[in-house]
């Protein structure tokens, strides 16, 4: 049988949840060492985890997870590495009874994603619902201020023909517009 090296292949063919959790793993065949490792995700089909050491992509290992007070043995299969301290194993022989636990604890972590994905959408409906209301209060004071530059419209003095903005050509200078901006000399 040849071996596929494309990387879609490699990914789980079920749903991962992230959790915290210990693993104990020996290499097949043991030696009696065990490499203690953290848990990163799990699913049905497997987990991920981070390793003091790399283990051979294809070597088989017996892992003991312990998520919660949840514990669990498997004969597993490592299926890919990424750099020199993350390993995804695919576990190839559950008990039934680890089979049973472990869907239990994937249904469990299942529900509490559910539950954090809807609290932050929750949160989102009411970050948005409160942008909303900003918006349109800022509606509202850009309205205030448009009415309150209408009404001093008649105040200033502006730019309406060509003749009022050239003083000379009605003779009086007082009809005139004056200066907006006046100089100021900083240096002497």
């Amino acid at each position: 049988m040849a071996e596929n090296t494309n990387g879609d292949d490699l990914r789980p063919r079920n749903p991962r949840f992230s959790c915290g959790g210990l693993a104990e793993i020996s290499v097949l065949p043991s030696n009696g060492l065990y490499l203690s490792a953290k848990i990163r995700n799990l699913s049905l089909g497997g987990c991920c985890v981070d390793i003091p050491e790399p283990i051979e992509c294809g070597a088989r290992a017996e892992i003991v997870v312990h998520v919660n007070s949840s514990s669990f043995r498997a004969v597993g299969e490592v299926r890919g590495n990424r750099g020199k301290s993350e390993a995804g194993i695919e576990f190839v022989y559950l008990s039934r009874g680890g089979k049973d636990l472990l869907a239990d604890l994937v249904a469990e972590l299942a529900r509490l994603q559910a539950l954090i994905n809807h609290l932050k959408a929750a949160r989102r409906d009411a970050e948005s619902e409160s942008f909303r209301k900003q918006l349109e209060s800022g509606k509202v004071l850009a309205a205030m201020w448009r009415e309150r530059l209408r009404s001093l419209e008649g105040l200033v003095p502006g730019e309406s023909s060509e003749t009022d903005q050239d003083p000379s050509a009605s003779g009086d200078p007082s009809t005139g517009t004056q200066p907006l901006v006046t100089p100021v000399r900083l240096f002497r």
